[in-house]
């Protein structure tokens, strides 16, 4: 699914023979979508701080486990944003930003997009589960 439907979009956008446009206003979107991505990795770390501490030794090995594999989601995401962002900049910076992409840069651009708003939702899924993990230990008291 994470490899087939970026693909999959990209090649009916080349199909189709559709072309970006809207470059500048793009790339300050995912600029500002990579930095909170970047965001909940800094969050994530505060919480694998806190949750060492106060974790059922019965559960560490699953909250070991969530945080691991949320940890390697954020930062694959905050690759594809920084690969998403660099692109972008590249083509706002070297190209007329006035006239629609070339059809095949415009199919790179869906597929890297497509990838990192599935990394993103899985991203939320692990949350989810590291959240439901907390419950399972303890309601945090607050000094």
């Amino acid at each position: 699914m994470f490899l087939g439907v970026p693909v999959g979009l990209a090649a009916v956008v080349w199909i189709q023979g559709s072309q970006a446009s809207h470059v500048p206003e793009v790339l300050a979107a995912v600029a500002i979508l990579t930095g909170l991505i970047f965001n909940v990795f800094v969050l994530l770390f505060d919480l694998t701080m806190r949750a060492t501490d106060k974790t059922d030794p019965a559960y560490q090995n699953l909250m070991n486990r969530l945080t691991d594999e949320l940890r390697a989601n954020i930062s694959y995401a905050v690759l594809l944003g920084l690969v998403l962002t660099a692109l972008l900049g590249w083509l706002a910076l070297f190209t007329d930003t006035s006239q629609p992409l070339p059809t095949p840069i415009s199919a790179v651009l869906v597929a890297i997009a497509v990838q990192m708003l599935l990394t993103i939702s899985m991203i939320l899924k692990r949350v989810r589960a590291l959240y439901r993990a907390f419950r399972r230990v303890g309601p945090e008291r607050i000094p």
